[in-house]
């Protein structure tokens, strides 16, 4: 069994350790290493930014809560989560 754990902005796997995806600071989305930015602050704090608009709205010091795209993303996931659990809900009952 896998547990994940959140860290320091990173996913980690319990058993081996290793470094999965990093989570973008700005809107919380995992992406996958190689692409986005890694930003290194003075005092040794580090931000992940998936795109360019991430890190571009964080640095004018917009607000996660107040942007458009961000907030309808969430929508858009929160949906998806009760749909997926309706339809395993759905598939119980079909199995009894």
């Amino acid at each position: 069994m896998k547990l994940k754990l959140k860290r320091e902005g990173w996913e980690r796997d319990r058993r081996g350790g290793a470094n999965k995806m990093p989570v973008c600071s700005f809107c919380k989305k995992a992406y996958e290493f190689p692409k986005g930015t890694t930003v290194v602050q003075k005092d040794s704090s580090v931000r992940y930014f998936c795109s360019s608009k991430c890190r571009k709205n964080m640095e004018m010091g917009r607000l996660t809560k107040k942007v458009k795209w961000v907030v309808k993303s969430d929508i858009v996931k929160s949906e998806k989560v009760k749909r997926e659990a309706d339809w395993k809900a759905r598939n119980e009952v079909a199995k009894k």
